[in-house]
Protein backbone atom coordinates (compact mmCIF):
# COMPACT_ATOMS: atom_id res chain seq x y z
CA UNK A 1 0.00 0.00 0.00
CA UNK A 2 1.23 3.49 -0.83
CA UNK A 3 2.69 5.07 2.32
CA UNK A 4 0.57 8.21 2.06
CA UNK A 5 -2.64 6.16 1.79
CA UNK A 6 -1.59 4.18 4.86
CA UNK A 7 -0.88 7.36 6.83
CA UNK A 8 -4.21 8.85 5.76
CA UNK A 9 -6.08 5.75 6.90
CA UNK A 10 -4.14 5.57 10.17
CA UNK A 11 -4.76 9.26 10.91
CA UNK A 12 -8.50 8.69 10.45
CA UNK A 13 -8.46 5.65 12.76
CA UNK A 14 -6.55 7.58 15.43
CA UNK A 15 -8.98 10.48 15.21
CA UNK A 16 -12.07 8.25 15.39
CA UNK A 17 -10.65 6.34 18.35
CA UNK A 18 -9.92 9.61 20.16
CA UNK A 19 -13.47 10.84 19.49
CA UNK A 20 -14.88 7.58 20.93
CA UNK A 21 -12.75 7.96 24.06
CA UNK A 22 -13.66 11.62 24.52
CA UNK A 23 -17.41 11.05 24.04
CA UNK A 24 -17.95 7.68 25.70
CA UNK A 25 -14.93 6.97 27.94
CA UNK A 26 -13.72 10.41 29.00
CA UNK A 27 -12.23 9.19 32.28
CA UNK A 28 -10.63 6.11 30.78
CA UNK A 29 -8.54 8.22 28.41
CA UNK A 30 -6.39 9.37 31.34
CA UNK A 31 -5.83 5.75 32.37
CA UNK A 32 -4.68 4.50 28.98
CA UNK A 33 -2.68 7.56 27.95
CA UNK A 34 0.33 6.39 29.99
CA UNK A 35 0.49 3.26 27.86
CA UNK A 36 -1.20 4.04 24.54
CA UNK A 37 -0.28 7.60 23.70
CA UNK A 38 3.50 7.07 24.08
CA UNK A 39 3.19 4.48 21.29
CA UNK A 40 1.46 7.03 19.08
CA UNK A 41 4.13 9.61 19.80
CA UNK A 42 6.90 7.10 19.05
CA UNK A 43 5.21 6.54 15.69
CA UNK A 44 5.36 10.27 15.01
CA UNK A 45 9.03 10.37 16.05
CA UNK A 46 9.96 7.63 13.58
CA UNK A 47 7.74 9.24 10.94
CA UNK A 48 9.63 12.51 11.37
CA UNK A 49 12.97 10.74 10.92
CA UNK A 50 11.52 9.44 7.65
CA UNK A 51 11.59 13.05 6.43
CA UNK A 52 14.93 14.06 7.95
CA UNK A 53 16.94 11.08 6.68
CA UNK A 54 17.18 11.08 2.84
CA UNK A 55 17.50 7.30 2.66
CA UNK A 56 13.94 6.94 3.99
CA UNK A 57 12.31 9.80 2.10
CA UNK A 58 11.22 8.94 -1.44
CA UNK A 59 8.42 11.53 -1.75
CA UNK A 60 9.11 14.52 -3.99
CA UNK A 61 6.90 16.92 -2.03
CA UNK A 62 8.85 16.44 1.21
CA UNK A 63 12.35 15.86 -0.21
CA UNK A 64 12.57 18.43 -3.02
CA UNK A 65 14.93 20.54 -0.90
CA UNK A 66 17.60 17.85 -1.30
CA UNK A 67 20.24 18.17 -3.99
CA UNK A 68 19.53 14.68 -5.36
CA UNK A 69 15.99 15.80 -6.30
CA UNK A 70 17.17 18.79 -8.33
CA UNK A 71 17.14 18.46 -12.11
CA UNK A 72 17.96 21.87 -13.48
CA UNK A 73 15.83 23.36 -16.23
CA UNK A 74 18.26 24.59 -18.91
CA UNK A 75 18.51 28.40 -19.09
CA UNK A 76 15.68 29.01 -16.64
CA UNK A 77 14.68 32.62 -15.92
CA UNK A 78 16.48 33.56 -12.68
CA UNK A 79 14.54 36.80 -12.25
CA UNK A 80 11.21 35.01 -12.63
CA UNK A 81 12.34 32.44 -10.04
CA UNK A 82 13.22 35.21 -7.57
CA UNK A 83 9.86 36.90 -8.11
CA UNK A 84 7.96 33.67 -7.49
CA UNK A 85 10.05 32.87 -4.41
CA UNK A 86 9.42 36.35 -2.96
CA UNK A 87 5.67 36.06 -3.59
CA UNK A 88 5.56 32.66 -1.94
CA UNK A 89 7.58 33.94 1.01
CA UNK A 90 5.04 36.71 1.61
CA UNK A 91 2.15 34.28 1.46
CA UNK A 92 4.00 31.84 3.75
CA UNK A 93 4.41 34.58 6.37
CA UNK A 94 0.64 35.25 6.27
CA UNK A 95 -0.09 31.53 6.67
CA UNK A 96 2.38 31.27 9.56
CA UNK A 97 0.81 34.20 11.45
CA UNK A 98 -2.78 33.01 10.91
CA UNK A 99 -2.14 29.36 11.69
CA UNK A 100 0.03 29.77 14.75
CA UNK A 101 -2.22 32.56 15.96
CA UNK A 102 -4.99 29.95 15.95
CA UNK A 103 -2.74 27.47 17.79
CA UNK A 104 -1.97 30.13 20.41
CA UNK A 105 -5.70 30.81 20.93
CA UNK A 106 -6.36 27.08 21.39
CA UNK A 107 -3.47 26.82 23.83
CA UNK A 108 -4.65 29.84 25.82
CA UNK A 109 -8.13 28.32 25.98
CA UNK A 110 -6.64 25.12 27.36
CA UNK A 111 -4.67 27.05 29.99
CA UNK A 112 -7.53 29.33 31.08
CA UNK A 113 -10.78 27.37 30.78
CA UNK A 114 -11.53 24.36 32.97
CA UNK A 115 -13.87 22.81 30.37
CA UNK A 116 -10.99 22.66 27.88
CA UNK A 117 -9.13 19.78 29.44
CA UNK A 118 -6.33 17.52 28.25
CA UNK A 119 -8.53 15.03 26.43
CA UNK A 120 -9.85 17.83 24.18
CA UNK A 121 -6.29 18.88 23.42
CA UNK A 122 -5.56 15.31 22.35
CA UNK A 123 -8.63 15.52 20.13
CA UNK A 124 -7.32 18.74 18.56
CA UNK A 125 -3.93 17.12 17.94
CA UNK A 126 -5.31 14.03 16.23
CA UNK A 127 -7.70 16.29 14.31
CA UNK A 128 -4.75 18.31 13.01
CA UNK A 129 -2.91 15.10 12.15
CA UNK A 130 -5.89 13.91 10.09
CA UNK A 131 -6.22 17.35 8.48
CA UNK A 132 -2.60 17.09 7.31
CA UNK A 133 -3.31 13.99 5.23
CA UNK A 134 -6.76 15.24 4.23
CA UNK A 135 -4.97 18.21 2.61
CA UNK A 136 -2.70 15.85 0.69
CA UNK A 137 -5.35 13.37 -0.37
CA UNK A 138 -8.51 15.40 -0.91
CA UNK A 139 -8.52 19.18 -0.56
CA UNK A 140 -6.06 21.77 0.78
CA UNK A 141 -7.13 25.29 1.88
CA UNK A 142 -3.55 26.54 1.78
CA UNK A 143 -3.28 25.55 -1.87
CA UNK A 144 -6.76 26.73 -2.81
CA UNK A 145 -6.91 30.05 -0.97
CA UNK A 146 -3.33 31.20 -0.41
CA UNK A 147 -0.47 29.68 -2.40
CA UNK A 148 -2.41 28.76 -5.57
CA UNK A 149 0.03 25.94 -6.31
CA UNK A 150 -1.08 23.01 -8.44
CA UNK A 151 -0.14 20.13 -6.12
CA UNK A 152 1.81 19.06 -3.06
CA UNK A 153 5.02 18.70 -5.08
CA UNK A 154 4.98 22.42 -5.82
CA UNK A 155 3.85 23.54 -2.35
CA UNK A 156 6.00 26.17 -0.64
CA UNK A 157 5.14 24.86 2.84
CA UNK A 158 4.79 21.12 2.32
CA UNK A 159 7.31 20.31 5.06
CA UNK A 160 5.68 22.60 7.59
CA UNK A 161 3.24 19.82 8.45
CA UNK A 162 5.17 18.46 11.43
CA UNK A 163 5.58 21.77 13.21
CA UNK A 164 1.97 22.69 12.37
CA UNK A 165 0.48 19.63 14.07
CA UNK A 166 3.11 19.08 16.77
CA UNK A 167 3.06 22.66 18.05
CA UNK A 168 -0.20 22.15 19.97
CA UNK A 169 1.56 19.53 22.11
CA UNK A 170 3.80 22.09 23.84
CA UNK A 171 0.81 22.82 26.09
CA UNK A 172 1.05 19.27 27.53
CA UNK A 173 4.83 19.02 27.91
CA UNK A 174 6.50 15.66 28.52
CA UNK A 175 9.35 13.69 26.97
CA UNK A 176 7.30 12.49 23.99
CA UNK A 177 5.55 15.74 23.13
CA UNK A 178 8.66 17.90 23.46
CA UNK A 179 10.74 15.44 21.43
CA UNK A 180 8.43 15.39 18.43
CA UNK A 181 7.88 19.16 18.67
CA UNK A 182 11.66 19.70 18.53
CA UNK A 183 11.85 17.37 15.52
CA UNK A 184 9.10 19.40 13.84
CA UNK A 185 11.02 22.62 14.49
CA UNK A 186 14.25 21.12 13.09
CA UNK A 187 12.47 19.94 9.93
CA UNK A 188 10.91 23.40 9.54
CA UNK A 189 14.23 25.24 10.03
CA UNK A 190 16.09 22.94 7.63
CA UNK A 191 13.35 23.41 5.02
CA UNK A 192 13.42 27.19 5.36
CA UNK A 193 17.21 27.30 5.21
CA UNK A 194 17.23 25.27 2.00
CA UNK A 195 14.55 27.50 0.46
CA UNK A 196 16.63 30.56 1.34
CA UNK A 197 19.90 29.11 -0.01
CA UNK A 198 18.53 27.00 -2.89
CA UNK A 199 15.15 28.35 -4.05
CA UNK A 200 15.78 26.78 -7.45
CA UNK A 201 15.01 23.36 -5.97
CA UNK A 202 11.47 24.36 -4.97
CA UNK A 203 9.91 25.60 -8.24
CA UNK A 204 9.00 24.20 -11.64
CA UNK A 205 10.65 27.17 -13.30
CA UNK A 206 14.03 25.73 -12.39
CA UNK A 207 13.51 22.12 -11.28
CA UNK A 208 12.31 19.49 -13.76
CA UNK A 209 11.64 17.02 -10.94
CA UNK A 210 8.54 19.05 -10.09
CA UNK A 211 7.05 18.77 -13.57
CA UNK A 212 3.89 16.68 -13.85
CA UNK A 213 5.62 14.16 -16.12
CA UNK A 214 7.84 13.24 -13.17
CA UNK A 215 5.04 13.08 -10.60
CA UNK A 216 5.40 10.33 -8.00
CA UNK A 217 1.85 10.61 -6.68
CA UNK A 218 -1.68 9.83 -7.79
CA UNK A 219 -3.25 12.30 -5.37
CA UNK A 220 -3.24 15.42 -7.55
CA UNK A 221 -6.30 14.30 -9.52
CA UNK A 222 -4.77 14.87 -12.95
CA UNK A 223 -5.14 12.10 -15.49
CA UNK A 224 -2.85 13.70 -18.08
CA UNK A 225 0.75 14.28 -17.06
CA UNK A 226 2.03 17.48 -18.57
CA UNK A 227 4.92 19.83 -17.92
CA UNK A 228 2.87 22.71 -16.57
Amino acid sequence: MNKIFFKFALSLVLLLNTIIFVVFFEDLIYVVEDYLFPLFFLYFIFDSFGVILPMFNDSIYSSKMQKRQFKEVPDYDVDKLRQEARRNNRVAVVIFVLYFGMIALIGLSFLNFTWFDRKLLYLVFFGLNFADYFCIMLWCPFRQWFLKNSCCNTCRISNWDRIMKFSILIFIPNFYTITIFVLGVLIFLYWEYQHWVHPERFYRISNQTLWCVNCDKVTCGKSNKQKA
